[in-house]
């Protein structure tokens, strides 16, 4: 009987579960870098030979051409310590403003107003229709209701 271990292996090593294998070591790539530029990259990716760097902020471009030396070394470590990760090879470091970038899920606040009820269920219903008149006479006791739990 086949672990679960070596059942993962089998998936992630066939030609269907290719860009997961990629995936994952595009991920431990950017969890070696500093956390400075962790969050100025939007995305990274390979292709023909070059890491391309996708940043969030075109105000980091520069900071990382700066540091190219420093991703190159990462690279090399990493193909050196996880040899399935032997597709990042990279000649060159394509360093770009990429206006398509993940963004976190902003917390918005719940946005419902929360005002105590004003009115004091103090009306008479002038209708004729009685089904109308039940309508508001339920109106009235809910408002009554609410001002009464205050």
């Amino acid at each position: 009987m086949k672990t679960a271990q070596s059942l993962c292996a089998s998936l992630v090593s066939s030609r269907h579960f290719r860009p997961l294998s990629q995936h994952r070591c595009i991920r431990m790539f950017l969890e070696m870098l500093p956390p400075r530029f962790r969050q100025a990259i939007a995305f990274v990716t390979v292709k023909e030979s070059r890491l391309m760097v996708g940043l969030a902020h075109p105000g980091f471009k520069m900071e990382l051409n700066y540091n190219q030396d420093l991703l190159k070394s990462l690279l090399t470590t990493l193909r050196a310590h996880h040899p399935e990760c032997a597709f990042m090879q990279a000649e060159e470091i394509v360093i770009f403003h990429s206006r398509y970038h993940r963004r976190e899920a902003s917390r918005i606040p719940e946005t419902v107003p929360r005002y105590p009820e004003r009115a004091k269920g103090r009306f008479e219903a002038q209708v004729e229709d009685p089904a109308v008149a039940e309508i508001l006479e339920r109106i009235r006791r809910q408002i009554q209701s609410r001002g009464e739990e205050r």
